[in-house]
């Protein structure tokens, strides 16, 4: 059973086949301790109805698999920071993937100060002693802002979320920059923020539309935000993308369906996932590896939302600011 050389074939056949006969299965935990390993990573995940986090945790499933390893799931919607620290105590698992990681989050500090193996998959955290895998929020949200004004937008307005997230404010901000860089620097009135949820951003659009003067363009920070802000369009009797255009962000497979044909930036989350998982077995290996950050790139795909219109010739933007996890604005 250990895959010890020693054990002549024939005898390793005939005691596995009386095994089966028994329906024996090895002790989990007594197998854990005498070996020093669960074979089992722990994946901490909020809002895990989203579309974009259901993907995400698809493909750490099936990958997790693919390496012999078994996923444990954490729900941190429900008491999430007693649950993930008392989680961490008990080592249950061999190392950790944090998903919903905020700068605010003590889960993925307490796991990193204990000196478990953890990667932060999708959200990072600056300054963060610890690997982290990331989409490249900043750039993505440069190229629709430079996308929007080079199609002639200038009363553009933004669906965002609460910043104390990296992606909401990586995003954001990268917006906001290329807006400034363009000319049209966004006005306060014209950002609306709120919940990571479809009624939140059908709210937003409906008070953004209000406006005397409404926007002809809207982004919104993920792709669920998004189809909500063209559902909420729709409701007021706007058309899309005839009176206003809708981005969003993420490229959820929902995003490409009939109802929504929607431009949004593809974060690529096999990708994503892949490298977070190598570099987790490169922890669980070797703890004192120096922590890793990957940025992976994220492309704007054009769809209907827009109209289908070209892209601009690309542009370098200006350099992504060292603490932009950290910044409000």
């Amino acid at each position: 059973m250990s895959g010890s050389t020693r054990v002549n074939e024939r005898t390793r056949a005939r005691v596995l086949a009386v095994l089966d006969e028994v329906n024996y299965t090895p002790h989990a935990v007594a197998r854990a301790m005498k070996v020093g390993r669960t074979d089992s990573v722990g994946v901490f995940m909020s809002r895990i109805t989203s579309p974009f986090h259901a993907a995400l945790l698809d493909a750490i499933g099936r990958r997790l698999a693919a390496e012999g390893l078994q996923m444990i799931l954490w729900n941190l919607e429900h008491d999430p920071h007693e649950l993930a620290q008392r989680v961490i105590r008990q080592r249950l698992v061999d190392g950790f993937l944090f998903t919903s990681a905020t700068f605010t989050s003590r889960s993925d500090k307490a796991a990193v100060a204990a000196g478990v193996p953890a990667v932060l998959l999708h959200r990072g955290v600056t300054g963060l002693d610890c690997d982290q895998v990331v989409g490249d929020n900043y750039r993505g949200a440069w190229d629709v802002g430079r996308y929007v004004l080079e199609a002639g937008h200038t009363k553009i307005g933004l669906v965002s979320a609460p910043l104390e997230v990296s992606t909401a404010a990586e995003r954001e901000y990268g917006f906001r920059t290329a807006l400034r860089k363009g000319g049209h620097p966004a006005r306060e009135p014209d950002i609306v923020r709120g919940a990571f949820t479809h009624s939140a951003a059908h709210g937003a659009i409906r008070e953004l539309l209000a406006r005397p003067v409404p926007p002809t363009a809207v982004f919104a920070i993920t792709d669920l935000l998004a189809h909500g802000v063209v559902d909420g369009a729709r409701s007021v009797g706007a058309r899309v993308p005839d009176d206003v255009w809708v981005c969003g962000f993420d490229n959820v497979e929902m995003s490409s369906w009939e109802a929504y044909d929607l431009t949004t930036v593809n974060q690529p989350i096999e990708e994503l996932v892949d490298t977070g998982v190598k570099l987790l077995k490169r922890r669980m290996a070797d703890r004192d590896a120096r922590p890793r950050t990957v940025r992976i790139p994220c492309e704007l795909v054009v769809r209907g939302s827009t109209a289908n219109t070209a892209l601009p010739e690309p542009v370098t933007p200006p350099r992504r600011p060292r603490n932009l996890g950290t910044m409000k604005r």
